[in-house]
């Protein structure tokens, strides 16, 4: 719809408008609010919504029956892109509403930008009984959403009812080139219908807990984390004895970013990220009690304070309505120490250490099958500098074969949604080289994931995630005895004084389970909990472990714990599958 249409439009409103203006019976006569009134319109007239929504506002509260107001203030609030807020505002007052035909459009254009545009056509469809403006516009944007479905049979039924009700219509012409375009045979795209507001623009305008107007995002989470590892160590003379560790964590993540930025097809955004796991025992806290809560006694380990900062960007281009393309990458770097907390073994030691620098490229392609269900293949493109121990150095590809034959790492996914269900899930195949500076330490690994979320009742829900892997080390063990966990003995059962040398091939396989209860409480605001558990069987025993952890967290997000969580979390290597640790 063109500003000066609208202009046209709306004075004839102000016409129709002014008994309403000058006679409201729910309140009396007020120079105050017929001037808020009048400039109101004003400003609605001029396109500055912002400005005559408090206008229209000030208004009604001495005019509560000025229906027509109460539209204008509704189309004020949807062409500010407060979307929802114009919804609720039409569907109040359409009975009362003295033009129906304005109510039901908005109403229809409310419920397209929100999603549903087969449910919109039902209010269109309403709206254009009537011979007037909105009933123009309601009449050609049904033909505008069957075009772009490629519906050809209702596309022409409407252009054409268009044409012969409104034959000097604002939209005539462009309906005359879109039957046109079906004569020709070359559709017209993209099809301009009436203005749409986007959504997101008003959340950053009008959200209290936005930090100002440009596209961003910002999360913040704290959590505790428990676990437990049982697994082997060697004891000497060739056995193997058990081991037990328990550690404890605090947990606290902030992320800040700039996005998305939509340009034509192309998006993109891009963020920092810091992350800080705290570590202590889990018997210290009673200790710190009793010696009086001293800095010095305190039972966050400062030595092992472990930080790390990340910086990210991801762009993607819409190719054509199916097919993506894109790349995500990140730096990373990880410090261990702290100059400020001490040691609870060494009042004195006070020292940050650099462990390692993370490189990580991800370039990928994406199918959209449907609104519920993609694809997506992507490499995993990592380098992992250990600073004081370079040979743990490790990468995830070698494109030239340079240290040997040519390596990649991949993963194909697929996403499936059932919205009526509340069910959401995921599936991963995966292979990831692992090349170390010691190229005994090399290894291949492969596996799949499957997880699902189930939404149980207002922001209540559950999710649940399984995998499996299994990793091929390059070159054997050579061990000094036997591959098994005991040494060489005589038939008299004695240790063999000098005990042969074998090669051992070490193949590792595991299975993960993760279980996550939590609660939406707003769409900002998010408290879960998550057991997992890592179980790695391998046939040198002394690489058999189980893992187990117990996490709980608090999170605040803007705009929404779940988006962010998208952003932040892409690509984040939080399973197990993309974990070089040994």
């Amino acid at each position: 719809m063109t500003r000066q249409f609208l202009n046209v439009a709306v004075t004839i409103m102000l016409a129709v408008a002014a008994p309403v203006f000058n006679d409201a019976k729910s309140a009396p006569e007020s120079p105050q609010g017929r001037n808020a009134g009048a400039a109101a319109q004003a400003e609605f007239v001029k396109g500055s919504w912002d400005t005559a929504i408090p206008l229209f506002k000030k208004h009604l509260r001495l005019f509560p029956t000025d229906y027509q107001a109460w539209n204008q203030l509704a189309a004020s609030y949807y062409h500010s892109g407060q979307v929802k807020l114009s919804l609720e505002t039409l569907q109040r007052i359409q009975h009362n509403s003295p033009d129906r035909s304005f109510n039901f459009f908005y109403q229809g254009m409310c419920v397209a930008v929100l999603g549903s545009e087969q449910n919109a056509v039902k209010y269109w469809e309403f709206a254009a009984n009537w011979q007037d403006e909105f009933g123009a516009h309601a009449t050609f944007e049904i033909a505008v959403s069957a075009y772009r479905a490629g519906d050809e049979e209702r596309a022409k039924k409407w252009l054409v009812t268009y044409l012969q009700k409104f034959p000097r219509g604002p939209d005539a012409q462009t309906a005359k080139d879109l039957i046109k375009s079906y004569d020709d045979g070359k559709k017209i795209d993209p099809v301009k219908g009436f203005d749409r507001p986007d959504p997101d623009l008003t959340v950053f305008k009008y959200h209290p807990w936005s930090l100002f107007k440009i596209p961003h995002f910002w999360r913040v989470q704290v959590g505790y984390d428990y676990g437990s590892t049982t697994g082997y160590e060697p004891a000497g003379t060739g056995t193997i004895s058990q081991r037990d560790e328990v550690n404890a964590a605090m947990i606290v993540t902030a992320s800040i970013g700039v996005g998305p930025v939509r340009q034509k097809n192309a998006t993109s955004f891009a963020g920092y990220t810091y992350k800080q796991n705290w570590y202590s025992e889990p018997d210290a806290f009673p200790l710190w009690l009793q010696n009086g809560l001293s800095l010095d006694s305190l039972p966050l380990r400062g030595d092992m304070m472990e930080r790390i900062h990340q910086f990210f960007g991801d762009v993607r281009r819409q190719v054509n309505d199916n097919l993506w393309l894109g790349a995500y990458a990140r730096l990373e770097y990880s410090r261990v120490g702290s100059s400020f907390f001490p040691s609870p073994d060494d009042s004195n030691l006070k020292i940050v250490t650099s462990e390692n620098d993370t490189q990580l490229l991800i370039p990928w392609v994406g199918w959209t099958w449907s609104q519920t269900s993609r694809s997506m293949f992507s490499l995993y493109l990592r380098k992992e500098l250990h600073n004081q121990s370079p040979e743990h150095s490790n990468k995830t590809y070698d494109i030239t074969g340079a240290s040997g034959q040519p390596a990649m790492s991949f993963t194909l996914s697929h996403a499936q949604d059932f919205p009526s269900k509340k069910i959401e899930t995921t599936f991963d195949l995966f292979q990831y080289e692992f090349i170390f500076n010691d190229y005994w330490l090399d290894y291949s690994r492969t596996g799949g994931l499957v997880a699902a979320d189930y939404e149980i009742y207002r922001g209540i829900g559950a999710g649940a995630l399984l995998g499996f892997y299994q990793d091929k080390h390059k070159l054997p063990h050579i061990k000094t005895g036997s591959c098994g966990a005991s040494p060489t003995t005589d038939a008299t059962g004695s240790e063999t004084a000098d005990p042969p040398h074998v090669s051992c091939s070490r193949t590792d396989s595991g299975n993960m389970m993760q279980v996550t209860i939590y609660y939406n409480k707003t769409p900002n605001l998010r408290f879960d909990f998550s057991y997992l558990t890592v179980e790695n069987s391998s046939n040198l025993k002394v690489y058999s472990e189980t893992k187990s952890a117990f996490r709980a967290n608090v999170i605040w997000a803007f705009p929404g714990t779940k988006r962010v969580s998208r952003m932040t979390e892409r690509f984040a290597d939080a399973a197990f599958t993309k974990d070089s640790e040994q």
